[in-house]
């Protein structure tokens, strides 16, 4: 089986993973006190967020507006049926 991905798809992945990790260790080393764990609920939350902009932004196609349908003469209902 193979498993198409778009290219989109995969540099939104890769720049949301990238995201997450640069936000986990930029909130480890701002951590003043002893050495601790990055925040993994903010990095998620980064990432996610980015991951869905970007998404939105790279594939949001504006629709055309719709087509005015031709225009048919309008022909009165008392009208002389011998004009047509």
């Amino acid at each position: 089986m193979i498993v198409q991905i778009y290219p989109v798809a995969a540099f939104v992945f890769v720049v949301a993973l990238v995201v997450g990790a640069v936000v986990f260790k930029y909130t480890s080393a701002s951590h003043s006190g002893r050495p601790a764990r990055g925040d993994l609920v903010g990095a998620i939350g980064a990432a996610t967020g980015v991951g869905t902009l970007l998404w939105l932004f790279l594939t949001f196609v504006p629709s055309s507006p719709p087509a005015l349908p031709l225009e048919t003469p309008a022909i009165s209902p008392t009208a002389d049926p011998t004009v047509r």
